[in-house]
């Protein structure tokens, strides 16, 4: 028999596989490859800052195991890299290649309870206190244990919690944390409700133990689709008492043209205070939220609190979609950004963003996400440190995948 190093191979790996699940390879009954990789070239020029101008490459190979109805493995790894910024053509260091996620999973739909162990990502409902950052490279992956326990078909309960960083570690210092849970309920005639509450503790000498409630809600109204959330948050973020931190925001839209184009509105409020109280902090953070989705493709904005002092932070969203050809969608969205609290600053306007998009299907397996933001910035922007001046920021990336 000749040899075939390519069967050898996956030989190899699903016998890997399933010595990590604890089972014999015989015993596994199915296994999967998947993989994916996207190039995307950038270029932003700020008036009174640096302009920078670079292309950027995400790999990715991932593995399932299904060795019973049980129990079943994933891993996938990952490179990020710049294009150039190897020391040479044969420089092999990868620097940023690693086990992006990698878990142990028992249960199924059918079974009252399913676990999942181990590195993974993981988003709550919208994304916007916890989500998968897309458009990052290295995207978001944590580190615990994730329960789900389906109640009838059409909702669950998912109970959470990930060990952020590891004070034993050769890397951190400290212990921090992130758990919480949340639940969705389909109400029937498209509407959901989400609830989640959610708690971040981290254990460094200015302690940070903090509580976010809220909730989010779906449906539609005739042609009318709409979103309303709410959230609450209270503790203590590095030390201090947490003052003036709640979150509003709505987004509704409406299609025309048999569904071909959209017109929508959306408004977001992260409440904030310049003069909190002796010991007191203000400001709604959106934690590891999934911001390009609610604020800009131009990035001025991925933590509402801090990006502000705590001043707190308003958008106004206005949006029109109109799909050019199978799924490949125009998409115009012009934001206006304000401070809750502009004390010291003189006015509250922040900066004007227009981001125009396509994005979509080209061929087969072959997906486009190309655009041109513009970014007209106030004062109080640039005195805040979220830009020098007004930007042009361009993109074009490329995905494929399996």
């Amino acid at each position: 028999m000749r040899f075939d190093p390519a069967r050898a191979s996956r030989t190899l790996v699903a016998a890997l596989v399933a010595v990590l699940a604890g089972t014999s390879p015989a015993a596994a009954q199915q296994f999967e490859w998947e993989g994916s990789i996207w190039s995307r070239f950038e270029t932003r020029d700020i008036d009174g800052g640096p302009d920078e101008t670079f292309t950027v490459m995400q790999t990715r190979i991932g593995a399932t195991g299904v060795f019973s109805p049980m129990v079943r493995f994933f891993a996938q790894a990952q490179d990020v890299r710049r294009w150039g910024e190897e020391t040479s053509t044969t420089d092999g260091s990868a620097d940023q290649f690693d086990f992006h996620q990698g878990y142990l999973e028992v249960g199924n739909d059918e079974t009252p309870l399913r676990l999942r162990v181990g590195r993974q990502e993981y988003e709550v409902a919208f994304g916007r206190l916890l989500g998968m950052p897309v458009w990052s490279p290295t995207s978001r992956a944590y580190d615990g244990l994730v329960a789900v326990a389906p109640f009838g078909e059409s909702a669950r309960l998912e109970v959470f919690g990930f060990q952020i960083a590891e004070g034993s570690s050769p890397v951190n210092d400290d212990d921090e944390y992130l758990a919480g849970a949340w639940a969705e309920f389909g109400l029937g005639g498209g509407r959901t409700l989400h609830l989640f509450g959610i708690h971040d503790r981290d254990n460094a000498d200015a302690e940070t133990s903090r509580t976010t409630l809220g909730t989010e809600f779906t449906g539609a109204t005739g042609p009318v689709r709409y979103r309303v959330e709410a959230a609450v948050q209270a503790g203590r973020v590095e030390d201090l008492d947490i003052s003036a931190a709640s979150l509003m925001a709505a987004f509704a839209s409406v299609p025309f043209a048999d569904g071909r184009g959209s017109v929508g509105v959306g408004y977001d409020r992260y409440d904030g205070d310049a003069t909190p109280g002796a010991g007191e902090t203000a400001g709604f953070s959106d934690l590891f939220g999934r911001n390009h989705r609610f604020l800009g493709f131009a990035d001025l904005f991925n933590d509402p609190r801090d990006n502000t002092d705590g001043r707190g932070l308003t958008a106004l969203n206005l949006r029109g979609t109109w799909e050019l050809k199978d799924a490949l969608v125009l998409r115009l969205d012009w934001h206006r950004f304000d401070l809750v609290d502009d004390e010291g600053l003189g006015e509250g306007r922040l900066a004007d963003e227009v981001d125009l998009q396509v994005m979509g299907p080209l061929f087969d397996r072959l997906d486009v996400r190309t655009g041109v933001s513009w970014v007209g910035a106030e004062a109080p922007a640039i005195a805040l440190g979220r830009t020098g001046g007004d930007q042009l920021f361009g993109y074009l990336q490329l995905s494929a995948g399996f």
